[in-house]
C-alpha cells in the first residue's frame, strides 16, 4: 500500500513539474542588441523631388544596443556606417543642371543616442507574432570625407557674372567639414519572433544645420540646409530569462 502511495506522489510531483515548465515564460531583460542593413538618401541642392537622389544608392549597415527604462520608453546607441552621392548630370531636366554639372560623394560614419517612445507597453511589445510600433528621436555626430567636383561646370553657359560662377568662387574657398551634429527622428515597426528575436524596419530621417553636406551652398541655393534619411531591415536580440507565471503555492 506504501508502495502505491509513493507512486501516486512521484505521479503527481512529475505532473506537476510539467505543468509549472508549460506556464513558464520568458522575462525580457531590460538590455537588447541588434544589427540591420538598408541605404542611405541625400536630399539638398544637388537632388530634386521629395525623396532626394535615389539613383545609385549604396548600402548602409548598423549595430546598437538599447536599455529600456520605463515600460514605454528605453534609450539606445546607434553606430551607422553609409554612403551618399549626387551627379547633376544624371538629371535630363531642369537644362541648367546638365551645365552647372556638380556632384559628390561621401562615406558616413554616425554615432548617436536616441530616445524611443514605444506605443504598446513592454509587457505586450515582447509577446510573440507581436507587431507594435515605436517612434524615436536623438542627437549624434556623423563624420564625413566629402569629395566634391566641379571640373564639369560650364562657364560658357554661366558667364563670370552669374551667380552660380560667384558662388561657386566662394564656395571652393569653404573648407569642408569632417563632423556634422545631426538630429535623427524616425518610426520603425518591430515584429516578435520568438521569446527574445525580433526583426524590425525603420525610416529614420537625419536633420543637420549645414549647407555642405555636398561640398556645394552659394553654387546653389545657400538658404537651404541639407539633410539625408535611411531605411532599413534589421534583427535583434532581447535577453532574458525564464521565470515561473504561476505564484507558488504558500504551502
Amino acid at each position: 500500500m506504501h508502495s502505491i502511495y509513493k507512486i501516486i506522489f512521484v505521479a503527481l510531483l512529475m505532473v506537476s513539474f510539467d505543468i509549472q515548465k508549460s506556464n513558464a515564460q520568458n522575462i525580457p531583460s531590460d538590455y537588447e542588441i541588434g544589427i540591420n542593413a538598408g541605404t542611405l538618401i541625400y536630399q539638398g541642392d544637388l537632388s530634386t523631388g521629395n525623396f532626394g537622389y535615389t539613383k545609385n544608392l549604396k548600402p548602409s549597415f548598423g549595430l546598437y544596443g538599447s536599455k529600456t527604462l520605463t515600460d514605454f520608453f528605453s534609450v539606445r546607441a546607434n553606430f551607422m556606417y553609409g554612403h551618399l552621392s549626387a551627379d547633376e548630370s544624371t538629371y535630363s531636366s531642369p537644362a541648367y543642371r546638365q551645365h552647372r554639372n556638380l556632384k559628390f560623394n561621401t562615406p558616413i560614419f554616425e554615432s548617436s543616442v536616441q530616445l524611443v517612445w514605444d506605443l504598446v507597453s513592454k509587457n505586450v511589445r515582447y509577446e510573440k507574432h507581436q507587431l507594435s510600433p515605436y517612434l524615436f528621436i536623438g542627437a549624434g555626430i556623423s563624420g564625413v570625407n566629402i569629395n566634391r567636383n566641379w571640373s564639369r561646370f560650364d562657364t560658357t553657359y554661366f558667364n563670370a557674372k552669374s551667380s552660380a560662377s560667384i558662388g561657386l568662387g566662394i564656395d571652393t574657398l569653404h573648407h569642408t567639414p569632417t563632423a556634422i551634429p545631426v538630429m535623427p527622428v524616425g518610426i520603425g515597426l518591430r515584429y516578435m519572433l520568438t521569446d527574445k528575436i525580433s526583426v524590425n524596419a525603420e525610416a529614420t530621417y537625419r536633420i543637420t544645420t549645414t549647407d555642405y553636406l555636398d561640398g556645394f551652398s552659394y553654387a546653389a541655393d545657400q538658404k537651404k540646409k541639407d539633410h539625408y534619411y535611411g531605411l532599413t531591415l534589421g534583427i535583434s536580440y532581447h535577453f532574458g530569462r525564464d521565470s515561473q507565471s504561476c505564484p507558488k503555492s504558500p504551502l
